[in-house]
């Protein structure tokens, strides 16, 4: 079977990073729920229910499965586990040396790699992967197509600032968590402003699962 690639917008990006953050956050909040019995704020992001490593890997996932969608079963998934587990440990690496922090680790598990990835989870990339290129994407393709053009240019931009505007702030207040836990003062104006802004009590409601890397 020949593969059947397809363009993917820049909207396309935006709004399957909403999903997958919004995708993620229920998946991640009714986990726990079910698993500890109690409920735990699991927002990845400081306005909205978003989880942005779903998002990105989300995107990363369309973006290299597309190319595969011809492939056998076994095949997608073999591939699926393998971008999804190199993306959640590089996420991880990533999470760590840039912001200081770190939201997930597996060490208290068998079959864990560097506490990074947890082979359950590797296998669940597979099949997210597959759902995602041949169920989740297809049937987003059939929605937007029906949406008028311009509101759906217009809405996206909205949503495409909000999320950098986000994600941005999100940066730095975890950077600046993390350096007043290793007792790192403010050296510019931002960060001043971050520190007053998103101090240490406002983290911790907020992120109540990342832990600072301390130096």
């Amino acid at each position: 079977m020949e593969n059947k690639k397809e363009k993917i917008s820049f909207s396309e990006i935006v709004w399957l990073f909403v999903i997958g953050c919004l995708v993620g956050f229920v998946l991640e909040t009714f986990f726990h729920f079910f698993k500890n019995g109690v409920w735990i704020n699991k927002q990845g992001l400081l306005y909205g229910p978003f989880k942005p490593i779903y998002g990105f890997g989300l995107i990363f996932i369309v973006l290299i499965m597309n190319n595969y969608r011809g492939k056998k079963f076994w095949q997608k998934f073999l591939i699926g586990v393998i971008l999804g587990s190199a993306f959640e440990y590089f996420g991880s690496l990533f999470q760590e040396y840039v912001f200081g922090t770190s939201t997930w680790n597996y060490s208290h598990f068998n079959l864990n790699i560097g506490g990074r990835i947890y082979l359950p989870y590797c296998i669940a990339w597979g099949v997210i992967a597959v759902f995602c290129v041949d169920v989740l994407y297809p049937w987003f393709k059939k929605i937007i197509s029906k949406v008028n053009i311009n509101l759906f240019r217009i809405t996206t931009g909205i949503v495409a600032i909000f999320m950098i505007v986000n994600i941005s702030l999100t940066a730095l207040a975890s950077i600046r968590y993390s350096d007043r836990a290793n007792n790192n003062t403010a050296t510019n104006v931002v960060f001043k402003v971050i520190d007053k802004w998103y101090p240490d009590e406002y983290m911790q409601v907020k992120f109540p699962k990342m832990k600072v890397i301390k130096e």
